[in-house]
């Protein structure tokens, strides 16, 4: 028997499945696509791969919302996904982003002279060129996140972003008071996370959270060599569970700016 690839095993469940949501029946999405209700079964059981050229058209008539889309990509695209690019779109075409982050302030809200301090102290193996590259790919994406039109930027920070220096003074201090402006303003709903509470539902670490009114709440956990993303209701739900509880334990927005002006004072 011939073996199933499992990455088409993979795509096939999330095919069936968003089928069946959808109401079609199999029939319906060979015809659409000029098949035999055999191909389509195939597919689905993961012995056939689905042709690239023709997702896009299978996600709208099973109106996925790019839910199929983003899949096939993830599965099949060669070589290491855009993981920051791809979130950096999905963030500025979002009504929400909730974002966790226990180590460092979140990209989009970085200054370029912290952002150049946290990518060259991550990478040092990185050329100058391309650590300015980076530098100017924040700074953008900080532009498109905070436009006044932009989406809700709900931001819940562990104490040691702040505490814990990661250049000059002055660095940490233009950074900290750029985060206290955009708080004030209320362009960003900033709670400051005690690094010794427990328990503490940010251990594993930086995670952000995404919801748009065309496409599933999707969640996206990052890591040092990379990221992933998922928008399966299982996952959502788990994340914003642990979210909801970094909130709850969290200080409120007004004692989260009294303590970055407190923290600040250690950098004069």
């Amino acid at each position: 028997m011939e073996a199933i690839d499992p990455r088409h095993g993979r795509f096939g469940q999330a095919l069936a499945a968003a089928r069946l949501r959808s109401g079609k029946k199999q029939p319906a999405l060979a015809r659409k696509l000029g098949v035999s209700v055999g191909h389509i079964s195939h597919i689905e059981n993961g012995r056939r791969k689905l042709d690239a050229s023709v997702v896009p058209e299978v996600d709208d008539f099973l109106a996925a919302r790019q839910r199929l889309v983003r899949l096939y990509e993830e599965i099949y695209q060669a070589g290491r996904v855009d993981w920051l690019g791809n979130l950096h779109r999905t963030q500025i075409d979002s009504d929400m982003v909730r974002e966790y982050q226990a180590s460092l302030f979140p990209g989009p809200l970085q200054q370029p002279e912290y952002a150049r301090a946290a990518i060259s102290s991550g990478g040092p193996w990185l050329s100058k060129k391309e650590i300015q590259q980076r530098v100017d790919f924040r700074t953008q994406w900080r532009k498109d996140l905070l436009r006044e039109e932009g989406p809700q930027y709900h931001v819940v920070l562990d104490d040691i972003t702040v505490v814990r220096p990661i250049g000059p003074s002055e660095i940490m201090r233009d950074q900290i008071d750029a985060i206290i402006k955009l708080a004030e303003e209320r362009r960003v709903v900033l709670q400051m996370h005690g690094w010794d509470q427990h328990p503490h539902a940010g251990l594993d670490g930086p995670f952000t959270l995404i919801t748009a009114s065309g496409a599933p709440d999707m969640v996206h956990v990052e890591s040092i060599y990379g990221g992933s993303q998922s928008d399966t209701a299982h996952d959502v739900r788990n994340f914003g569970i642990l979210f909801s509880t970094l909130q709850a334990t969290a200080r409120s927005p007004q004692q989260s700016i009294a303590f970055l002006k407190e923290t600040r004072q250690k950098y004069e």
